[in-house]
């Protein structure tokens, strides 16, 4: 997996943990929430669309589902 695909996946992992995106940036090195909140958004539009999803992407749906 491209490493900047790794970076989306752990943003959006934080934030179903219920990490607030300020939280999210000092972890990851950014400045403001404004990266991570984009990270997040394009994988919930990856989780929401039609299109067919990475193994690593069904590992962390299925993963926070449960708790749900």
């Amino acid at each position: 997996m491209a490493k900047n695909i790794k970076r989306y996946y752990h943003a959006w992992e934080l934030r179903q943990q219920g990490k607030k995106l300020r939280e999210i940036a000092q972890l990851m090195g950014y400045k403001s929430g404004e990266s991570p909140r984009r990270m997040i958004s394009h994988i919930d539009f990856k989780i929401s669309s039609n299109q067919p999803k990475s193994a690593e992407l069904k590992k962390l749906i299925l993963k926070y589902q449960k708790r749900v």
